[in-house]
């Protein structure tokens, strides 16, 4: 992130340039310096590079302070002199105009560095203040010349260069860096280095005095430091950079992997619920088109038992008028609520009104009534077990629920036997229809019972059992439902039981 480089703080760090003098007129320089301004000159165009390849302009700034550094060490120690030909403008007022122009820019640099809501955002105008005084140094030392030493005009100039440096630590220490290590060495790098080239410069102006070549080395060597550090953070942090690109490209990938599967999970789940409510909407209609239809045929029944009974066949009208009720009943159930459920909803109540005391032998004889018949044509034994006892329920609700559960085990089962028993059982007369039919695995066994859903081999509508289960579930009467492939299937009703008071 910050891509300190640009030489730039290293450069910025460099305070030979805090040199006061020129070195003696007539200095060439050799092999050695031309490989120190082309190594200098390269890392500063490399930086540059990486800056503007990574997007990250706002770090150019230290490229251009290196360049006045670079530039002001060149006036010091005599190599520009010798690449402009001399004069003493050249060798006098050009390093000290150098010096005074990256003196100002490095406190501007302090200005637009200093990031975020850090405390030292106070220091801003200071710093801002301290360019523009900088700035306006080369332009009143013209009316200094030929009035003041030379010594005299460097001696605040010194003083500003040096307190930049110094500002120079402060900007890092307001930078966010995630990597701690990088942090570590991003916020170190203008304290080495700072401190090691204020060193120099402390102990050469006070009083150790060295010779102009050696100083000049001295001030050559904190800039190479300074160099050094900066190619070590730009080449981290394009590397940081990458692993944050591909990092940030990674969960991009993902996020739209998820979000794929997420739409594809929706498109799925949609059209389940079409299907759902097309499947419902189909059966609904087809109930009440029955129902309705139904009428017209009840009527001609109920005519028939009325000539039964008025013939004195009054036992074969009694049982005839049961079935009669029975279907008369369910047809008045849908007609009458045409929010009705393709499997019944449990929570619709019969015409007939709420719980009623009925014997269970009453259940038993219209049951066998209803299916004796059809099992005999199926070649099942169908078998009731009936012993005396009275239940208290909506009749409708109670024979819709065991017509439904012994009509699923005719059609779908495929049994050679079936077994139907009212036991008593405390407060409780359990319902068990028992086959020995094909059975239903766990995957089956659970699927069966969602409305709509059909068992393996079923070519019915999958409703039986939703209705036996709404319905249990309406009138509060527990309902379990047990299977093992090949070893056939149970039901169970717990029906309330009626206990006379002793």
């Amino acid at each position: 992130m910050a891509i300190l480089l640009g030489g730039g703080v290293a450069g910025v760090i460099l305070l030979g340039a805090g040199a006061a003098q020129a070195l003696t007129p007539g200095y060439v320089p050799g092999i050695a310096d031309g490989v120190f301004y082309t190594f200098l000159i390269t890392a500063i165009a490399l930086s540059a590079a990486i800056i503007t390849a990574c997007q990250q302009l706002q770090w150019l700034v230290y490229v251009l302070f290196s360049l006045l550094l670079l530039l002001s060490v060149a006036s010091i120690d005599g190599t520009l002199a010798h690449l402009l030909g001399g004069g003493d403008f050249v060798l006098w007022v050009v390093p000290y105009l150098c010096v005074s122009l990256s003196t100002a820019f490095g406190y501007l640099v302090v200005v637009l560095r200093i990031e975020g809501s850090h405390r030292f955002t106070r220091l801003r105008p200071v710093f801002a203040w301290l360019a523009l005084l900088t700035a306006l140094l080369p332009l009143s030392s013209a009316l200094w010349l030929q009035r003041i030493s030379l010594v005299t005009m460097w001696m605040p100039l010194k003083g500003l260069f040096l307190v930049m440096l110094f500002a120079q630590v402060l900007p890092p220490l307001t930078w966010s860096i995630r990597d701690p290590r990088q942090r570590r060495l991003t916020r170190a790098f203008p304290v080495v280095v700072g401190g090691f080239a204020t060193a120099v410069q402390l102990s050469h102006w006070g009083g150790a005095g060295w010779p102009q070549p050696v100083f000049n080395q001295l001030n050559r060597f904190t800039l190479l430091l300074s160099a050094a550090f900066s190619l070590a953070i730009v080449i981290w942090q394009v590397l940081a950079t990458t692993r944050e690109k591909a990092r940030a490209e990674r969960q991009t990938l993902l996020a739209e992997r998820n979000e794929a599967r997420l739409k594809l999970a929706l498109a799925e789940a949609e059209a389940d619920y079409q299907k759902a409510v097309s499947v419902a909407t189909r059966h609904r209609s087809k109930l009440q088109t029955v129902s309705h239809d139904l009428r017209q045929p009840v009527a001609a029944l109920r005519h028939a038992v009325d000539q039964l009974q008025r013939a004195g066949h009054d036992q074969e009208a009694d049982r005839l008028s049961r079935a009669v009720d029975y279907v008369a009943s369910l047809a008045r159930a849908y007609t009458q609520d045409p929010e009705a459920e393709a499997m019944g909803d449990g929570a619709s109540q019969s015409p007939a009104g709420g719980p009623e005391l009925v014997a269970s032998g009453m259940f038993a004889r219209t049951l066998e009534q209803m299916f004796a018949g059809q099992a005999a044509q199926q070649g099942v034994r169908l078998r009731i077990v009936c012993p005396p006892s009275s239940i208290r329920v909506e009749p409708l609700a109670a024979m819709r629920i065991m017509a439904n559960l012994i009509a699923n085990s005719l059609a779908h089962a495929a049994p050679s036997r079936l077994l139907v028993g009212f036991m008593p059982r405390g407060d409780r007369v359990l319902f068990r229809v028992h086959d020995d039919g094909v059975g239903m695995d766990p995957n089956t066994l659970a699927r069966v019972m969602q409305p709509g859903c059909k068992g393996t081999n079923s070519e019915g509508e999958g409703l039986g059992l939703g209705i036996v289960q709404a319905l249990c579930q309406a009138h509060g009467m527990p309902f379990e439902l047990h299977s093992l492939p090949g070893r056939g299937t149970s039901v169970i009703v717990a029906l309330p039981r009626h206990q006379a008071a002793s």
